[in-house]
């Protein structure tokens, strides 16, 4: 009984400390173009050069719009969310690529929650989604 019940606290205590685990990091290190805010791919399809997030091994961050955003990700069991976040404040003359640079610096301020599958990064949180494709290799 005793045996049985120590093996029981056991599971249950691996269990728990697994819980609280971050995410895989590996997934997210890519260079990621914006494809779709909110599941619609217009305002992204009315640019002609695609915002891309580039992710480094480091979770360094950068985001190249008309707007650069920069910081570090953290990532906790359930969020993403950048730390010193520095952005440029320039005035960008496409109000789709505002509109692009606003969701983009929404998701990454955060909490955001992500999921990587395949060749797709979601970002999002209780009012917005974020989705980018895996930059094609040259």
């Amino acid at each position: 009984m005793k045996k049985t019940l120590l093996t029981t606290l056991f599971i249950a205590t691996i269990l728990t400390g697994c819980a609280g685990t971050p995410k895989n990091t590996a997934d997210l290190v890519n260079t990621w173009t914006v494809s779709a805010i909110d599941g619609y791919t217009q305002p992204v399809d009315a640019l002609t050069i695609k915002p891309q997030l580039q992710i480094n091994k480091n979770l360094n961050v950068s985001y190249s719009g008309c707007n650069t955003l920069t910081g570090e990700i953290r990532i906790t069991a359930q969020d993403l969310t950048t730390k010193n976040l520095a952005s440029t404040q320039k005035m960008c003359i496409q109000n789709e690529q505002a509109t692009v640079d606003g969701f983009v610096k929404q998701m990454l301020t955060g909490p955001s929650k992500f999921l990587v599958n395949n060749n797709t990064l979601i970002l999002s949180s209780d009012n917005h989604t974020v989705t980018f494709k895996r930059a094609e290799k040259k």
